[in-house]
């Protein structure tokens, strides 16, 4: 059975890509670890995959995937059907409720990958980061306390109790939507 209303793309619930897809008018979104597990579902599946044009997949440091990647090795299978800018939901430095430093205090971070140019804005040199698959487990991380800050969204970091912010950020992001040819 192809579903062509559904929307697919990167979860867990609270990432920008769930909330750009609630934007955009959908009905029936799923949510995938990653950009690729969406839209290679829906090349098998049918419906469409909403991709952020700065998504990066990283381990131990290194790029593994990206929105290049995965918009050229699907050339012959999908198409681009929509391509937009809009604002991400506004960001933040968060830090655990105890961190009682400010942000020259931070030693370990983490940041989704395609967030690591405000790392690098807001964060000491030299600061340890850990790169995650979705901006709500790097505040996971946060308030475990595995690491003493993330570039996190507001909404996700207001709703964990023990983290606070630090600093608030905007951005915006372009959007590609893909369905089958």
């Amino acid at each position: 059975m192809v579903k062509q209303n559904v929307i697919k793309t990167l979860g867990p619930s609270g990432t920008d890509a769930h909330a750009e897809a609630v934007r955009i008018g959908g009905e029936n979104i799923e949510l995938f670890p990653s950009f690729r597990a969406a839209i290679d579902n829906c090349e098998t599946y049918g419906g469409k995959a909403l991709v952020a044009a700065g998504y990066l997949d990283m381990r131990d440091g290194a790029v593994v995937d990206s929105w290049v990647d995965l918009h050229f090795s699907k050339l012959r299978s999908m198409t681009m059907v929509g391509v937009w800018e809009s604002p991400t939901k506004p960001m933040c430095v968060a830090v655990h409720s105890e961190f009682s430093g400010g942000l020259a205090d931070i030693r370990t971070a983490a940041a989704h990958p395609a967030t690591l140019q405000f790392v690098r804005e807001h964060m000491p040199a030299g600061v340890e980061v850990s790169t995650v698959r979705a901006k709500p487990e790097a505040a996971r991380l946060v308030s475990e306390q595995v690491v003493d800050a993330c570039i996190g969204s507001v909404d996700v970091v207001e709703s964990i109790e023990n983290l606070k912010i630090l600093k608030k950020l905007e951005a915006s992001m372009v959007w590609c939507l893909y369905e089958h040819r």
